[in-house]
């Protein structure tokens, strides 16, 4: 079956955008091979999240429901993967950085070229007096085969803030920019997230002008993903890769 035969549950009017709301490991397997140049995910940590200014206290409205992820739910989706990346294929899969000891071995299918470290520019989580506040995660990268970086060589810490995450309507949302600049890091014209969410790595193809599919398995979390890559279609059509030159990747 190619990516053209599934039965989607939301397409864009032009047909560059392709959502699912199910399970990736059920949807996987039905995409085209070798369709996919870039694989942009921020798959659930493997823990709970919930947060809070005060110790041991557990928020049920922060609470990722079902996010336990586990290394062979991980090493099953990164097998399903596989078949469908591209030749020049990148993959950036975020993960925590107390978890890398479960995602590195998982993603070494692969050639790992860097450990990204995303500086957000504050503190989230964790007990406020006798510990570090957390002020980044990690973004693995890996590829298929050596290409070379748009915009050259740039350094392994990414300095986008979270900003003000009052608006965001997912407990782990991260900010467009940031997946904005990862995408124009690389040519291939097709984007997948089997882990959507809230559709962030839609958004940002729609305004890198790439084409998406985006899986999501909570119909909640889809259907806000599906408003805001409307909101931001409405916004910015669809249009044709634009590479930014040297020294342009961030804003």
């Amino acid at each position: 079956m190619s990516v053209d035969d599934y039965k989607w549950d939301w397409v864009s009017p032009d047909g560059n955008i392709k959502l699912a709301c199910a399970d990736c490991l059920d949807v996987l397997p039905t995409l085209e091979a070798g369709s996919v140049g870039a694989v942009v995910t921020d798959p659930p940590y493997g823990s709970n999240y919930s947060t809070g200014r005060r110790k041991g206290i557990y928020r049920p409205h922060t609470r990722l429901v079902g996010d336990k992820m586990t290394a062979p739910l991980l090493n099953d989706t990164a097998a399903a993967l596989a078949p469908l990346l591209n030749d020049t294929a990148a993959i950036y899969w975020f993960a925590a950085p107390d978890r890398l000891d479960m995602v590195l071995p998982i993603l070494r299918r692969w050639e790992i070229v860097n450990v990204l470290c995303w500086d957000k520019g504050n503190c989230t989580a964790g007990d406020l007096e006798a510990s570090y506040g957390k002020q980044w995660e990690a973004i693995v990268y890996a590829r298929t085969r050596r290409h070379t970086l748009v915009g050259g060589r740039d350094r392994d810490v990414i300095r986008v803030s979270r900003g003000d995450s009052s608006a965001y309507q997912h407990p782990t949302q991260k900010p467009v920019a940031l997946f904005e600049y990862l995408i124009r890091r690389h040519s291939g014209s097709t984007v997948l997230d089997p882990f959507m969410g809230s559709g962030t790595t839609g958004v940002a193809c729609v305004c890198t002008g790439r084409q998406f599919i985006g899986i999501e398995i909570s119909e909640e979390y889809f259907d806000i993903a599906v408003k805001r890559i409307e909101a931001e279609l409405n916004r910015f059509p669809l249009l044709e890769p634009k590479q930014p030159t040297q020294g342009s990747l961030l804003p």
